[in-house]
């Protein structure tokens, strides 16, 4: 089997535990998730069967969209509900403050990670070092926010809001940088991430519901099914090249520098490009098709 899963993760779990309870019921070796959630945050997160963890490259412009929950007058250690208070404010943010400031929220800017975070210094996760109070620099990288929406008001100096944002985008830090700009301090109390680029809430199988059917198959999406890749039919003479990775001449009818799968013999091959008229092997998919 091959192909992603769009699994619903709940709370109070890791990302990487469900890739385990998945690896163990089904006796699959090898998958992996895109884009980790952490145990505070629920929501969609499409776990990789076998040679489909290959794909992950093809996923980095996909767009992501959250439902946060942020909560004014704190701040913690880890920018969510989970760390220690490290900042207090007594000032109330109105529903039409925070409004506005969504509505004039830069649309690209440099973006600070969290200092708990998976982000690696010098092979170390971040959130490793500042478990052990270690100093270390993180760098901001530019992040894309493409909206917001769905605005709500819980209690006081609590709100809701949904963003539609790039990957690689730390809601934890987005919630630092809102109430900044308000002159104030906030901590991220809920998420909830609804969509990943193709995958989304309303087609995703709960942990609880793939386990417990013992159906892993039946909730499988195919690679075809999830990437708008050209598909081009060689003919059977080509399979000795395609088998053994030899660059040969391209296809006419093949465009530039464009992913394409590549089938031969009713198999697909993998994921193949045309570069200065040749065809190159980029993802090779075979064996586990």
């Amino acid at each position: 089997m091959v192909g992603f899963v769009n699994v619903y993760k709940p709370k109070g779990i890791t990302s990487n535990y469900v890739l385990t309870k998945i690896k163990k019921t089904f006796n699959i070796k090898k998958v992996g998730h895109m884009g980790t959630l952490d145990p505070l945050a629920s929501g969609v997160l499409p776990v990789a069967i076998g040679k489909a963890t290959k794909m992950f490259n093809y996923f980095q412009d996909y767009t992501k969209t959250y439902v946060a929950e942020i909560t004014f007058g704190y701040e913690t250690t880890t920018l969510d509900s989970e760390g220690e208070i490290v900042k207090k404010d007594n000032k109330i943010i109105t529903f039409n403050e925070f409004k506005n400031v969504l509505d004039s929220f830069p649309k690209s800017y440099d973006q600070m990670p969290p200092n708990f975070s998976a982000k690696k210094i010098n092979g170390t996760k971040a959130y490793k070092l500042a478990r052990q109070n270690i100093d270390f620099e993180l760098k901001p990288k530019k992040v894309n926010i493409y909206g917001f929406s769905n605005l709500k008001q819980i209690e006081n100096n609590v709100f809701e809001f949904m963003v539609s944002c790039s990957s690689g985008t730390y809601i934890r830090s987005l919630v630092k940088d809102i109430a900044t700009l308000l002159n104030t301090c906030a901590t991220m109390t809920n998420l909830e991430r609804v969509a990943t680029g193709v995958f989304n809430k309303n087609n995703s199988v709960n942990l609880e519901d793939l386990l417990k059917e013992n159906n892993l198959e039946n909730n499988i999406i195919s690679l075809e099914n999830i990437f708008n890749f050209p598909k081009y039919h060689f003919s059977d003479e080509y399979k000795k090249f395609l088998d053994n990775g030899v660059i040969f001449d391209s296809p006419n009818e093949i465009n530039n520098n464009a992913p394409y799968f590549a089938y031969c013999c009713n198999k697909l091959y993998g994921v193949y490009e045309n570069v200065n008229n040749k065809v190159i092997l980029k993802t090779y998919l075979k064996d586990e098709i």
